[in-house]
């Protein structure tokens, strides 16, 4: 493994801790409802706002590893430039923070929705071109990466699907609900509780987990691409 590679698994170590210490660090942000993007708010949010740099790092990482390791190719490279833009856009997170739940909107709340759901779609199909990309390729890593690309392509789907139910929930119940999809938080309480007047049910209960479960394959297929090339 070359000395890259082993950057890009210490950067999905890295952010991955400091993902897991924002969260224990902010427990009166649920992980089942709550965006992870409103751990980048209040005491402890540098240290989301890291993660956001280490992803970005990573992300570059993998783009050195795969342009030094494989003959290119236009599927190939389309999936590597979206790649590159998922690497811009979350280091551009730290720029603009969340709005988060009862606050007025900001024009910095939307340039962060807007970035959060530009990441999370360009590599969503940066992983399948690039998956594609490797099966032409002298590498059994294709094997791995391909199912964890389709998971993550169905994942980012969800969530999204989960924010939008969070958000008509918060519309029905007459609030204010800011940021409410890739990278915002969500207004609700418990499993069948109400919170301001909203009663949050199906995938929007779990709006959070589902954006955790996207970002945690788009991680692992990171770590496994970085080491198979």
């Amino acid at each position: 493994m070359s000395a890259v590679s082993l950057l890009v698994v210490v950067g999905v170590v890295l952010w991955v801790g400091l993902v897991v210490v924002a969260q224990l660090l902010t427990p009166e942000q649920s992980a089942l409802r709550m965006g992870l993007s409103g751990l980048a708010t209040g005491r402890h949010g540098w240290l989301m706002k890291l993660a956001y740099i280490v992803r970005g790092i990573t992300a570059v990482a993998l783009v050195v590893v795969l342009v030094g390791a494989l003959a290119a190719g236009p599927v190939l490279v389309a999936g590597i430039v979206l790649l590159v833009l998922w690497a811009v856009c979350s280091a551009l997170l730290i720029v603009f923070d969340t709005d988060m739940p009862g606050d007025e909107p900001t024009r910095h709340g939307a340039l962060h929705a807007l970035l959060a759901g530009v990441s999370y779609v360009a590599v969503a199909v940066g992983m399948l071109l690039v998956s594609l990309g490797l099966r032409g390729q002298a590498t059994a890593v294709a094997r791995w990466a391909l199912p964890i690309a389709l998971l993550a392509a169905v994942a980012v789907f969800v969530q999204f699907a989960g924010f939008g139910a969070a958000a008509r929930a918060a519309a029905a119940g007459g609030v204010v609900m800011d940021d409410v999809d890739a990278g915002g938080s969500v207004v609700a309480g418990a499993p069948g509780d109400t919170t301001r007047g909203v009663s949050v049910s199906g995938l929007g209960r779990y709006a959070g987990l589902l954006q955790r479960v996207f970002l945690g394959l788009v991680m692992l297929w990171t770590a496994v691409v970085a080491v198979g090339v």
